[in-house]
């Protein structure tokens, strides 16, 4: 995998090509939106250890930080960081969706779901 040479970046670890340009038209129409996300724990052996739902407002989007939401519901006021990808992204039917720590939230536009691998310890 190529890296990007920002060392600033949070994202090194993807290659440039993954990542959308700020004038993407997806990131113009999610810019606001509040937006559903799905963390996976993936074990060493591909296996789903734990998941966590969580949900907020894209508030930033650029290349060095990636997706910026400022959360909801019970860690609201944090903000979350995830890859600028939006083909991690899909539209999400309107409705109820209750998040990991218990709330609920009315509408999200988008879901958005993440592996995150655990190493053999």
């Amino acid at each position: 995998m190529t890296k990007k040479s920002d060392p600033h970046s949070r994202w090194n670890e993807l290659v440039p090509e993954a990542f959308a340009d700020r004038n993407h038209p997806i990131l113009k129409a999610m810019r606001g939106t509040l937006i559903l996300v799905r963390l996976n724990q993936i074990g060493p052996d591909d296996e789903l250890l734990s998941f966590e739902v969580l949900a907020g407002r894209l508030i930033r989007a650029n290349r060095s930080e990636g997706f910026v939401l400022s959360l909801v519901g019970k860690k609201s006021g944090q903000e979350l960081f995830l890859p600028l990808v939006p083909a991690a992204f899909a539209m999400l039917d309107r409705g109820r969706y209750g998040l990991s720590c218990g709330t609920i939230v009315h509408n999200p536009q988008f879901l958005g779901a993440f592996d995150i691998s655990r190493p053999l310890n």
